[in-house]
């Protein structure tokens, strides 16, 4: 018949099954054999944490560095994107905008400005002291030390759509470049630390938007090009404004000389 090659007779029926259960037994000592005891797998938990607590703050940092430096890219390009289209719309540059309209306070040129972003919203009638104080905002340095210093402090505060906040500084009336511009790249959320998510620019003669470099964080002065001297405001040991940090921001090399600036000077 058809299954008579699988057929097999008592006693062969009753020696397999004999052998199947010393499989079974051999296979159920090996797995006694192969088990934790109580102490091995608690000091096992116990390791899988000490490591977890070491690496997650450190890990949890890093992706907050990331995601300031992609805010810091999307911020500096949009800035730049927006004097292009201030050039094109008014046949100006914003300097030369601003050393027309020849004011001490710069706020008539943000709100031109930022007219070239969308839907930009008035936030404060004062300085930008004013509109952190009434957002329960401390103005923090690069060592999260308060301070009460503003690179930018000649505008109201103006924000844009996503929630950046942006204040302009002292009118470049009598200078080849300005006026300064200030970026929360982040707005309102934390940390508000000069170098970590506010920085300081500033317009050229040329169109351009470029990290301001001058020796003086509250007054607009000439640029600096050496990169030792920059450094030397861009520290965490700093009691005023670290001001500069922008520049090393922006190339992602760190102030010190050693690594780069998001992931390796970033605290």
């Amino acid at each position: 018949m058809k299954y008579e090659k699988y057929a097999f007779t008592l006693a062969e029926g009753s020696r397999r099954t004999g052998d199947s259960a010393a499989n079974f037994g051999k296979t159920l000592r090996l797995l006694r054999f192969a088990g934790f005891t109580l102490a091995e797998v608690l000091i096992t938990i116990g390791i899988i944490g000490v490591v977890a607590a070491l690496t997650i703050p450190s890990l949890a940092t890093n992706i907050t560095h990331r995601k300031l430096k992609s805010q810091f890219e999307k911020a500096y390009s949009e800035v730049n994107q927006a004097a292009r289209a201030f050039y094109a719309d008014t046949d100006s540059t914003v300097h030369d905008y601003d050393v027309n309209v020849n004011a001490f306070y710069t706020s008539q040129v943000l709100e031109k400005f930022m007219s070239y972003y969308k839907s930009p919203s008035k936030t404060s009638n004062d300085s930008w002291a004013t509109f952190d104080n009434l957002n329960g905002i401390k103005n923090l340095n690069l060592n999260g030390y308060e301070i009460t210093g503003y690179p930018c402090d000649r505008s109201y505060a103006s924000s844009d759509i996503i929630g950046r906040t942006w204040v302009m500084d002292d009118s470049s009336r009598n200078l080849d470049y300005g006026p300064k511009i200030c970026i929360d790249i982040n707005g309102i959320d934390k940390p508000n630390r000069w170098g970590y998510d506010r920085f300081v620019f500033v317009f050229t003669e040329n169109n351009a938007v470029v990290p301001y470099t001058g020796n003086d964080s509250l007054n607009l002065v000439k640029q600096m090009s050496n990169e030792t001297s920059i450094a030397r405001y861009c520290r965490y040991d700093m009691e005023s404004i670290a001001h500069t940090c922008a520049y090393f921001a922006l190339r992602n090399i760190s102030p010190t000389g050693n690594g780069d600036y998001w992931n390796d000077f970033l605290k």
